[in-house]
């Protein structure tokens, strides 16, 4: 853990200084355009290009050294910091000019987390992998509880371009903590060697099949995407059910105190996992907590009440991180290090597009649910909660895999050893 603590500092720097930005930009541009459509562009560019990019990605990863690959995403991340910076202090801002760093941000970051996924399984013990999977976790977590607040308080004292140096600022303390702590990392291949790999197309084939090869590992992939898809479209969800019985002078502390409680409940869980190295028994562990989330799901549908919601969102986002960080070890030790890039990219590709099918469907569904059953939109909205959070419980039992004696790991069959060492 010592060499991967000073990586996980710069980390967390990096991205609350990141979600800080995000959500002064995302404000901004609905300020200049009072347009809901422009500012939903920003929130799928946020997404798409990282989705596009993470196979590609992927191969990278495994080719070459995570390190160098985490050093070059950093750098690119900080010239389009510093570029916007120098575009706000002239005053010549624009709006393309923020979905344009938010597109390299985003696929930025479709080479900087399956790099850091791979590089902390050489990078700790197997022991500590469910502590530093769970810590990156709670720097995620963290950032998005803080950012906010931090976003406006910036906002106040010095403004946007004070919110966008703080970003940069931050962007480059990741970048020197990469630059001064080494780790061990797979060899690499070089010389002759290298002419001999395959193609492109067929590294990320022999990534996509070690996980359909893998039943438990389709269960996990299943399970996260569909545990993301809730997570995006709950609040889509919940926003009729807190305003309903609250007066328009304070509905924005009502989605505020409900969000809140959502943002402690994944901070609590992240935090609890990273001072704990995990269970013996994880697959039982990422069941147990996927169907308490999904029952906090179906009983914020059940009784839409205020403390209710609270509570529900809470018990919901707790349980997200013990299933990440029970997962990320299993993940680990079924893919060999030098194959983890590859897999690690199409799984976080997978999982984001269940993410964003889980936010764009979510208001729909709501529409058609109360027109065809007329019950309104309150209505829809409890029936979705229901109707998804039974779905959730569903993927984590009834589609299980049959497991072996042994639950806390997955052990990597001899063929699956040898695939894998054809792409070094």
């Amino acid at each position: 853990m010592t060499t991967f603590l000073p990586i996980w500092a710069g980390r967390l720097i990096s991205v609350l200084g990141s979600k800080t930005s995000a959500f002064a930009l995302s404000l901004w541009v609905y300020q200049q355009t009072q347009s809901v459509t422009q500012y939903s562009i920003g929130l799928f560019l946020a997404f798409v290009p990282g989705l596009l990019l993470s196979p590609w990605a992927g191969v990278l990863v495994d080719r070459y050294r995570r390190r160098t690959i985490l050093l070059c995403a950093d750098g690119v991340a900080l010239c389009g910091s510093v570029a916007l910076v120098a575009v706000q202090s002239t005053g010549h801002l624009a709006v393309w000019q923020i979905y344009l760093l938010v597109a390299v941000q985003s696929g930025c970051a479709a080479f900087q987390w399956p790099a850091l996924s791979a590089a902390v399984t050489t990078m700790v013990s197997p022991a500590q992998r469910g502590r530093a999977g769970a810590m990156t976790q709670t720097a995620l977590s963290t950032a998005q509880l803080l950012s906010p607040a931090l976003s406006t308080a910036l906002l106040t004292v010095g403004g946007l371009t004070v919110v966008l140096l703080v970003d940069a600022a931050s962007i480059a303390f990741g970048l020197l903590t990469l630059a001064v702590v080494r780790f061990p990392e797979p060899g690499t291949v070089t010389g002759p060697a290298a002419a001999d790999r395959p193609g492109w197309r067929a590294e990320i084939r022999v990534g996509r099949r070690l996980i359909r090869d893998d039943p438990r590992l389709v269960y996990l992939l299943r399970l996260a995407t569909a545990l993301f898809a809730v997570q995006a479209a709950a609040p889509v969800l919940l926003l009729p059910l807190i305003l309903a019985d609250v007066p328009p002078a304070r509905q924005s502390v009502a989605v505020a105190v409900v969000s809140t409680a959502a943002g402690l409940g994944l901070a609590s869980g992240s935090l609890a996992m990273s001072l704990w190295r995990g269970p013996r028994r994880r697959f039982e562990w990422i069941r147990a907590a996927t169907t308490v989330s999904a029952a906090a799901v179906i009983v914020a549908g059940l009784y839409p009440k205020p403390v209710v919601l609270c509570v529900a969102a809470f018990v919901f986002s707790f349980g997200v991180p013990v299933v990440v960080s029970c997962s990320q070890v299993l993940w680990q030790d079924a893919i060999t290090p030098e194959a983890q890039g590859r897999v690690f990219a199409l799984r976080r590709m997978l999982v984001q597009a269940g993410t964003i099918a889980g936010l764009l469907a979510a208001g729909p569904l709501v529409a058609m649910t109360a027109a065809l059953l007329d019950v309104g939109t309150r209505g829809g909205a409890m029936l979705q909660l229901v109707g998804i959070g039974t779905a959730l419980a569903a993927t984590a039992w009834v589609t299980r895999p049959v497991l072996g004696p042994v639950h806390d790991s997955i052990r990597r069959p001899p063929s699956r050893r040898r695939s894998s060492s054809t792409t070094r």
